[in-house]
């Protein structure tokens, strides 16, 4: 129960930490859209980059 409760708060910190960050960095005016774009950047920020194909990628027929 103890591990609920803490990954609950760490949860919790991390959305008013995000929320006050937007605040604090664009103010009020236009505060949803400011916040989907800072989301927008942190999902880029965490989505690996993507892979470069090259030659060898591809199974050659029997």
């Amino acid at each position: 129960m103890g591990l609920i409760r803490k990954a609950f708060w760490v949860a919790v910190t991390l959305v008013f930490t995000l929320l006050f960050s937007v605040l604090f960095e664009h103010g009020t005016l236009d505060y949803g859209k400011n916040l989907e774009k800072e989301i927008k950047s942190l999902r880029d920020f965490v989505k690996p980059p993507p892979r470069k194909k090259d030659t060898s990628d591809s199974i050659p027929p029997k």
